[in-house]
């Protein structure tokens, strides 16, 4: 099974809030502020533009491509974790986020907003770090605490 295929059946067994999906222009949009974006990423937008996952240890919230953008366009945290895209958060300050440096290949990290806004080298501050959006979730679920 792709990871793609894993990470729409992953959610889809859980009590995930479904969204709308997102549309093609909606994916062009993140690619082109950000460049091309995990696959496994691109598929949980086009089934579910956003969407939440509660009553695990880690909270998930996906935010919507409109707010991923929203937050790109000011720039606030972008500055202290350069070359990264803003997904979600668990809805009490620990941001997630894809790291897009070429040499780590989209992994994912979790980081507390007020350290990212006080440390230059907010990436030093990291408090998890994944493989894969379709990994990190599958944990969520599996109820591991990782934030």
């Amino acid at each position: 099974m792709s990871t793609t295929n894993e990470l729409i059946s992953l959610i889809s067994t859980q009590e995930w809030d479904k969204q709308h999906p997102a549309t093609a222009q909606d994916i062009q949009s993140l690619e082109a502020a950000f460049g091309p974006i995990p696959e496994d990423y691109k598929a949980l937008l086009l089934f579910s533009n956003g969407g939440s996952l509660y009553g695990k240890k880690t909270p998930f919230i996906a935010y919507s491509v409109i707010e991923v953008l929203a937050l790109f366009r000011e720039k606030d945290l972008y500055k202290f974790i350069p070359q990264s895209l803003i997904f979600g958060g668990d809805g009490g300050g620990t941001i997630y986020c894809f790291d897009l440096r070429p040499d780590k290949g989209q992994q994912v990290f979790f980081i507390r907003e007020e350290d990212a806004g006080y440390d230059p080298n907010a990436y030093s501050n990291v408090v998890f770090n994944g493989s894969t959006l379709t990994d990190t979730l599958q944990r969520i679920v599996n109820n591991e605490k990782l934030n």
